[in-house]
């Protein structure tokens, strides 16, 4: 099923504090959503609540580490109590990168990456689909991947593996779903003006760095358009939802890229023998 709209729903958006996450809940206020705005930190989603009630919305602030399924249940338990309607929209947003290459990095390095990119996604799915589900209302999930989880480059190891498991996962719940009223929309972003390489910064205590090395370096150049704002972003996501559509991109540089990446994988199957010719038919 497609929603009709975002207005009288409840939408619960993680890394909601900053980039591409503040700009989709700031567009689900604006379109009638009553919004759960959730970051780690909780200064940074009060912010961003009082924004949206300054702009005469309904918003919930909420501090959660969403690669910890303890604090996703709390959250789980603070949005019931809030919306006792439910969620009807869920964007499982938040996100982490880190400049390294798989031979320097740590086990930390791999846990807090997998435990916000990927496992946040997860734990977002287990705590608010079933309800969704059970709901019989037209509900929707937004989930973040990203180019990288289609097209990896030599310095996202860490990165592109927790999102081509989103991108996987997306895809195979789009199928789940398909005879239930809630849809899946997965939103890969190329360049988006965010402060995605400032994430250290919310890296939890328990997670830091068992060694020190020099960083790694952080970017790969894949000659893409110039970085999009966040609220563009968020502007294609929504109307993607609304549209029922399965994937956003935001880069038509990204076309040739996936192009290349499919023959590749095509090119695979030239060793292997034609078909069998059909044997004789019995009788």
């Amino acid at each position: 099923m497609t929603l009709e709209g975002f207005a009288g729903t409840t939408s619960v958006v993680t890394g909601a504090a900053h980039g591409v996450g503040r700009a989709l809940a700031h567009r689900l206020a604006r379109e009638g959503s009553r919004v759960v705005v959730v970051d780690i930190r909780a200064e940074d989603a009060a912010v961003v609540a009082d924004e949206l009630t300054a702009e005469g919305a309904d918003a919930l602030a909420a501090a959660c580490d969403v690669s910890s399924r303890h604090d996703v249940a709390a959250l789980g338990e603070r949005v019931a109590a809030w919306s006792p309607g439910g969620v009807q929209v869920l964007c499982n947003n938040a996100g982490v990168f880190t400049p390294r290459h798989a031979a320097t990095a740590t086990h930390e390095d791999w846990e807090w990456v997998l435990g916000v990119c990927l496992w946040g996604v997860i734990h977002g799915i287990e705590e608010f689909l079933p309800g969704m589900v059970a709901s019989g209302q037209d509900c929707h999930i937004l989930n973040t991947a990203s180019m990288n989880g289609y097209v990896p480059s030599r310095h996202s190891t860490l990165y592109s593996t927790a999102k081509y498991g989103v991108v996987g996962l997306s895809e195979t719940l789009r199928m789940e779903l398909a005879a239930t009223r809630v849809g899946v929309t997965l939103l890969n972003p190329a360049a988006v003006r965010t402060n995605i390489s400032r994430a250290e910064e919310t890296r939890p205590t328990r997670l830091a760095r068992s060694r020190q090395d020099p960083d790694d370096a952080a970017f790969a150049d894949y000659g893409l358009s110039p970085a999009l704002e966040p609220e563009q972003v968020a502007d294609l996501a929504l109307e993607a939802i609304l549209s029922g559509r399965e994937a956003v991109f935001t880069d038509q540089v990204l076309k040739p890229l996936f192009e290349q990446r499919f023959a590749r994988i095509l090119s695979a199957f030239d060793v292997l023998p034609g078909p069998a010719a059909p044997g004789p038919s019995d009788g």
